[in-house]
């Protein structure tokens, strides 16, 4: 008796054990896996009860209390194949497909033997009217029950590696577009804040002359525009779109640096017509256009120049322009065959990398140097601009 009432007791921890090792099983798993197991085994009990049905063998409500524990059984079985072959069967060789074959040959016997024996037990219990069949275990039977069986979990077997190959593939897949997002990013990045040092050396050259010459107004002026400018480049997403007024008054800052170091040598003009202002563009396009104007053309200059920025719509397109004038020496300006070289400057190379990676072939910089002098044009689709920051 005690050792009757010990298992008895034992009973509750042992089936407590058993729900967290399923539990276990069905984590490793994943829904994407156990999905199609159970559409398996119940397809296959749904199946069986059906034809059974139609034979005129048993009723509906007998094929439930007949399969319930078969489909469970055989589910069960299935996960812990497929925990043997994840976790404890060794990696790969003939030792592998050996001793996961006795797996599979184990389980199989299992759950024929219990659909033998659990039918012949409720047609004892339950149902007579199946003793005409289900007390019958010859071989032929037992044959055909462990072969449809040994089908059945080698079908679950190759479903759930196909399960976990498609979702690795997906992971990976994932992953790999996560890294390109982010690979693309941090290139947008790099681009976007690649100053020409050359400015930074040359405000910071004119703000130590003004305060040499105790113009301390205009040196203090000066560092706030250049304060603004940093402030307005560095913090501002890579990645994200900005209304085409915002770049402007980023333009505008840079240009107000610039007016202190030229004076009167620098005649700027913006003009960014009516109902472009809202366009979204690309965060800091035009700032690479403007700084290689300033250093091509304004700084090579010999007398006074003209730095002129303009936005507009063009059909589909929206329009950006950044002229200046007059005309400098060909030698200096790099030109080639009368015409801006598209390798001019890091800074043009860097724009058209961030267009081809923005909007593809949608988008265009194209460079001319004529007789009046130097301009930059960039196209963008007006529609992909406008919805930029929501795509």
């Amino acid at each position: 008796m005690t050792g009757s009432s010990g298992s008895f007791t034992a009973f509750p921890g042992a089936a407590r054990q058993g729900v967290r090792v399923l539990k276990q099983l069905r984590h490793r798993l994943g829904r994407t896996a156990l999905g199609p197991i159970v559409v398996l085994w119940g397809f296959g009990y749904a199946l069986v009860d059906i034809v059974a049905f139609l034979l005129g063998r048993s009723a509906p409500g007998s094929n439930l209390v007949s399969s319930m524990p078969m489909f469970a059984l055989g589910v069960g079985q299935t996960l812990m194949l497929d925990w043997l072959r994840q976790t404890v069967l060794p990696r790969r060789g003939l030792l592998r497909w050996a001793l996961l074959g006795i797996a599979v040959a184990t389980a199989t016997t299992i759950q024929g033997l219990f659909d033998l024996y659990w039918l012949r037990f409720l047609s004892i219990a339950l149902f007579p009217q199946w003793q005409e069949w289900a007390l019958v275990i010859d071989i032929q039977r037992l044959f055909t029950v462990l072969l449809l069986y040994l089908w059945t979990f080698c079908l679950a077997l190759t479903l759930l590696w196909a399960a976990r190959a498609n979702a690795r593939f997906e992971a990976s897949a994932a992953r790999a577009a996560s890294a390109e997002a982010a690979a693309a990013k941090a290139e947008s990045a790099a681009l976007r804040l690649q100053l020409n040092p050359h400015f930074l050396f040359n405000t910071l050259n004119s703000i130590s002359s003004l305060v040499y010459l105790d113009r301390k107004s205009e040196a203090e002026e000066m560092i706030d525009r250049l304060c603004e400018f940093l402030r307005a480049s560095l913090s501002a997403d890579p990645m994200a779109d900005v209304p085409l007024a915002q770049e402007i008054d980023s333009i505008d800052a840079y240009l107000g640096i610039e007016s202190a170091r030229f004076g009167d040598r620098l005649d700027i003009a913006i003009d960014v017509a009516a109902g472009a202002a809202d366009v979204q563009v690309p965060n800091f396009i035009l700032q690479p256009l403007v700084e290689n104007a300033i250093k091509h053309g304004v700084a090579r200059a010999k007398g006074p120049a003209t730095l002129e920025v303009a936005a507009a719509r063009e059909g589909d397109s929206i329009r950006l322009c950044v002229f200046n004038g007059p005309a400098v020496d060909p030698s200096a300006a790099d030109l080639e065959d009368g015409h801006a070289r598209r390798s001019t400057g890091i800074g043009l190379a860097n724009i058209r990398q961030r267009l081809a990676n923005r909007y593809g072939d949608a988008a265009s910089l194209e460079t001319e140097a004529g007789p009046d002098g130097y301009r930059a044009v960039i196209r963008l689709p007006f529609q992909a601009a406008r919805e930029a920051s929501t795509s």
